[in-house]
């Protein structure tokens, strides 16, 4: 074991320092960041971020440090091109299995994808699978030039994919409620529109019949009744909308689901729905409606 190749410290002391690191990251150089702190926070010689997408393998960054020359075409050959799994038996078998694994330069004839493998030139590497929703999003390669890759690194390693995974989660979650902000705060913007046009649709969610407000029943002026709704109860009926339950809808937005049940119930009484499946359906009626 070598200096060069490890650094000092504790396994819990450098996970932390990885994982705030992490936290630090913008969501779109999250693969940069996760290649490049898995070797600055860990102390690994190289590192690969990879997606995966169905049957592909996408591997998307490559961590070369400064002091290591010659790796130049490593760099160039990892763009995010897609490999099919049928061509990585050891990384198909990493996604199906959730597992981790690890190659000593003697063992590198068994089922390694050689054309990186070759590139790398490493004297031992291994791998972890990244899990985000119970599913395989990416695997994590790292690997060693002047030692062998021992049971503290598997362990290492597999710690900071768990943790990768963690902070790709989030950050996949927040463009989708980005997503939905979005939609909503377009659909919010339509109505306002027509009301300032003087268009009144006959409810703002349906028949009159299944709405307790009417547009023959508003005030001149009066705001339809969506654009009394808070920044809060928005991003709740969006995800409403899509059928999230509450503990779904509690998880993703960091609130407790009593906190959720007094939302929903506020939104019911504000929108004059006594429903989910109400107030989803007449949301969507309503959103087709204005996109024509």
């Amino acid at each position: 074991m070598t200096s060069a190749d490890r650094s000092p410290g504790t396994g819990a002391a450098q996970l932390h320092r990885f994982l705030g690191e992490l936290r630090h990251a913008d969501d779109d150089v999250l693969a940069q960041a996760i290649s490049r702190e898995v070797c600055v926070c860990l102390g690994f010689a190289k590192s690969m971020f990879s997606w995966v997408d169905g049957p592909d393998w996408l591997p998307a960054h490559v961590h070369v440090p400064e002091r290591l020359r010659g790796f130049d075409d490593l760099r160039s050959a990892v763009d995010g091109s897609p490999i099919p799994l049928l061509r990585a038996p050891l990384e198909a078998g990493l996604v199906l299995r959730q597992q981790p694994y690890t190659l000593q330069r003697n063992e590198f004839h068994r089922d390694s994808y050689r054309p990186l493998v070759d590139l790398s030139n490493p004297a031992a590497y291994a791998a972890a699978p990244i899990v985000a929703n119970g599913h395989t999003v990416g695997i994590l390669h790292v690997d060693r030039h002047t030692s062998r890759i021992d049971d503290d690194d598997v362990h290492l390693l597999l710690m900071a994919a768990r943790l990768a995974g963690v902070v790709v989660t989030a950050a996949h979650n927040r463009r989708r409620l980005r997503d939905r902000q979005a939609e909503v705060t377009r659909l919010v913007e339509d109505v306002l529109r027509v009301e300032d046009r003087n268009t009144r649709p006959q409810s703002l969610f349906g028949d009159a019949s299944s709405a307790a407000t009417t547009v023959t029943d508003r005030r001149p002026g009066a705001s339809p009744p969506i654009a009394s709704l808070s920044a809060r109860e928005r991003d709740i009926l969006a995800l409403v909308v899509t059928g999230a339950t509450n503990r779904q809808i509690a998880r993703e937005l960091y609130i407790t689901e009593g906190t959720v049940k007094t939302h929903v119930r506020r939104i019911f009484a504000k929108l004059g729905v006594h429903s989910r499946a109400q107030a989803a359906a007449r949301f969507q009626r309503f959103d087709a409606r204005y996109r024509s």
